[in-house]
């Protein structure tokens, strides 16, 4: 039962599809390192990164959004169980 749901889940989010995008918002996403607001890969990349670098970060399920994935409160799926996620990531200030 399991492996069918991932086949289908993983037809459904084929790779490339978009589930977040501060730049279609027109507004930065801000967040202090460390403080649990963001998976594990983005606290890692931004806290190695310099204002004005570029990153694309690739990351695992266990630096992510792991075994539950990431759904909205009506419990729609936008991020798949297990899912290998792509960041584009540009770092434009720090404090």
């Amino acid at each position: 039962m399991a492996s069918r749901r991932m086949i289908k889940q993983q037809e459904e989010y084929a790779p490339g599809t978009e589930f977040d995008s501060s730049a279609s918002r027109g507004k930065n996403y801000c967040f202090e390192l460390g403080s649990g607001k963001v998976i594990r890969a983005m606290d890692l990349a931004v806290a190695s990164m310099e204002v004005g670098e570029r990153a694309e970060v690739i990351c695992r399920a266990d630096y992510a959004y792991g075994p539950e994935g990431l759904r909205t409160s009506s419990g729609d799926v936008m991020v798949p169980p297990f899912a290998t996620l792509r960041f584009d990531l540009k770092l434009v200030s720090c404090t």
